[in-house]
């Protein structure tokens, strides 16, 4: 025997989009719109001289929060500055080795330039979408002086 209630199905399931619905935009916090679906991939190296870290170079590439490989093959695209200078560094340096940058957040990237870069190291970066975009894409360079 089956029991009946006094509301229909249609009414039931109503409820409970609006609920869900209010329930979610209650609890998941904004993001900033260029930032909420990326991540940064890439690699960076500490400038050295006369036994003193003295600057800070980057190159990365912004791509998807669910990548599918592609920050892998950043990393391996962006793994060299063969012989470069430090910008606005007078003097010879010498680099440390590599250290990459898998999935990190724009505010992670912000920490490693000691937020003296600018308010947000991600504004002109280059998105990665697809595996096949790599080998087109122009890294994006960050450099700092200590």
């Amino acid at each position: 025997m089956a029991i009946t209630l006094p509301f229909n199905r249609k009414a039931v399931l109503a409820a409970l989009v609006i609920t869900a619905a209010a329930a979610t935009t209650v609890t998941v916090p904004g993001t900033a719109e260029a930032q909420s679906g990326s991540r940064i991939c890439g690699n960076y190296w500490e400038a050295r001289a006369n036994g003193k870290t003295v600057g800070i170079i980057a190159k990365v590439l912004e791509v998807p929060k669910v990548d599918f490989g592609i920050c892998l093959r950043v990393i391996d695209k962006t793994n060299s500055i063969s012989g470069r200078s430090l910008p606005g560094y007078n003097g010879t340096v010498t680099w440390n080795p590599r250290h990459a940058m898998r999935s990190w957040t724009c505010e992670e990237a912000g920490d490693l330039f000691n937020d003296k870069y600018g308010n947000d190291p991600c504004l002109d970066m280059n998105r990665v979408d697809l595996i096949g975009q790599v080998a087109n894409r122009t890294p994006r360079e960050l450099s700092q002086v200590y």
